[in-house]
């Protein structure tokens, strides 16, 4: 009888030690449930997942030096034969736990996305039947901050197709840094505090000395620049009036001043504007008829028709510093320039096709700044000209003689 019992446990201990055994059904006593093991493209076919090695075996990892080596646990036998014990090295059910957790946390960081920086916009290509707030609604971005940075396009009405349109990361402004122009500047001409700045990635300023010229920034919930109140379109009469004012002012603006009172007559060339100057300061920066006014459809400020001025000069309405000279010739305002005179007047001159002028120049009124174009979003040859006073868009009309 003892040795009956004996040879039954021989048997059992000479099955457990069975090495490098596939996991299956038939020799599953040792190894570690893989039920909770989440793994991409599982099959949901439970006999080739029976038969499947889902990760490395965990022999040499349980128990060093032993390869193959599975210890059994405590057996009590009954009668005279004394209880048999295995080794006390632990046995592979109490480890693979942690492999298994290791496993899934492997696993989780895999199918965690890697985090992005998000850019400060992107370029919408307008397709059939696009609008202003479709856009807006398609990015979750409210209509009026499209609007806002988009020069000259109208909330109404649908887009024409291929037209680019450019995308806020959210709700905000991208401001194009200007010549001399600090943080604590872009911050109070948006009443953003400086933190709102520097906390988007994507504007990579790690500090204030970090800020360049030209740099294009994002301005997260940033109020937009006020534009004094609409005043009702002009009649037929009165554009007529403008038209023929403007005819006149062409013939002035022709003019080429004779000194610059710099004392170089090769500057000379370099003056286009002439004629008389409002009681604002102001000249006509290029000589042609109106073709968009002041006003709800277009509320940055006037189109000045370049149709037949292609390849035209366009004049400093004053004399100042150059803040800006630059843009994106795919967008908005295309290459633009903006002069800030030394009465605190900010003029903006839109779609050129080329600039003269770099940032940081003082320019005399009347001074070349660049070609007419129609570089950004534009329908046609002409100028975008833009008054901004104190803070505040203006009607240019009301500036102008």
């Amino acid at each position: 009888m003892h040795g009956l019992v004996l040879l039954l446990i021989l048997t059992a201990v000479g099955y457990a030690t069975i090495s490098n055994a596939p996991f299956n059904n038939e020799r599953s006593v040792f190894a570690a449930p893989v039920s909770g093991l989440s793994m991409p493209a599982a099959t949901t076919n439970s006999a080739v997942a029976d038969k499947a090695v889902v990760r490395a075996g965990t022999n040499n990892k349980t128990l060093p030096g032993m390869t193959g080596m599975v210890a059994a646990p405590s057996q009590e036998v009954s009668g005279d034969v004394e209880a048999f014990s295995a080794p006390p090295e632990p046995s592979p059910t109490a480890t693979a736990a942690p492999i298994v957790e290791q496993e899934d946390a492997l696993l989780r960081e895999a199918a965690e996305p890697i985090p992005t920086v998000v850019p400060a916009y992107r370029v919408h290509t307008a397709q059939d039947g696009d609008s202003v707030y479709s856009i807006a609604e398609q990015y979750g971005i409210s209509a009026e901050y499209i609007l806002a940075n988009n020069a000259e396009l109208a909330a109404g009405g649908f887009l024409s197709v291929g037209q680019s349109v450019i995308i806020p990361a959210g709700n905000g402004i991208l401001h194009e840094v200007r010549y001399g122009e600090t943080l604590s500047d872009i911050a109070a001409r948006y009443d953003v505090d400086v933190t709102a700045i520097t906390g988007f990635a994507s504007n990579g300023i790690a500090d204030a000395n970090s800020l360049m010229e030209t740099q294009v920034v994002f301005v997260p919930d940033a109020t937009i620049i006020p534009a004094a109140p609409f005043e009702e379109e002009p009649t037929e009469d009165e554009t007529s009036e403008e038209d023929a004012s403007a005819e006149d002012g062409e013939s002035a603006d022709d003019e080429v001043s004779e000194d610059d009172g710099s004392g170089d007559e090769s500057a000379d060339d370099t003056i286009v504007g002439g004629g008389s100057s409002s009681s604002a300061g102001l000249i006509w920066p290029l000589s042609g008829p109106v073709s968009s006014y002041y006003g709800g459809g277009h509320p940055l400020g006037i189109d000045i028709d370049g149709y037949n001025l292609q390849g035209a000069a366009v004049a400093a309405a004053t004399s100042g510093t150059v803040i800006f000279a630059g843009g994106n010739a795919c967008c908005s305002y295309g290459l633009y320039v903006v002069i800030m005179s030394e009465s605190g007047i900010e003029t903006l001159y839109g779609h050129l096709n080329s600039i003269y002028v770099s940032q940081g120049e003082y320019v005399s009124q009347g001074q070349a700044l660049g070609i007419v174009g129609n570089s950004g979003y534009s329908t046609g040859v002409h100028l975008h000209f833009e008054v901004i006073d104190n803070g505040v868009r203006q009607n240019p009309l009301n500036y102008l003689p």
